[in-house]
């Protein structure tokens, strides 16, 4: 499947509206991830990641990125459509960097829990 440019969260008003009083967002985490859920009146899901730069150097947050996105990419039947999604990274390590499956499994299950 293809990551299409309508499913990621770019512009501002977008992002600024998971941290709105007004909205209802729905708040999942675990150690790994924090998912922030927004319902979006579409018929398919949208989504942004971010992580703090005091968690690693620049070239491992572009990983941790990527593999989320490649995730989002590949488990896209998986996961509820009409929201949206902002992930947060809590934990990652440049020097330990966990696997693709660990982080694929961690990620899954919090979708899971979304309905």
């Amino acid at each position: 499947m293809k990551l299409y440019s309508k499913e990621r969260l770019k512009h501002r008003n977008d992002i600024s509206s998971f941290f709105n009083r007004d909205n209802i967002v729905k708040r999942i985490s675990n150690f790994r991830y924090t998912l922030l859920v927004l319902k979006n009146n579409r018929l398919y899901c949208r989504f942004a990641v971010a992580i703090k730069k005091n968690k690693t150097n620049s070239v491992g947050r572009n990983r941790v990125k990527r593999i989320v996105r490649e995730i989002f990419r590949s488990q896209k039947d998986k996961i509820p459509a009409g929201y949206d999604y902002f992930i947060i990274v809590n934990k990652f390590d440049s020097y330990y960097s966990p696997s693709f499956s660990d982080c694929k499994r961690d990620l899954i299950k919090l979708f899971q829990k979304v309905l």
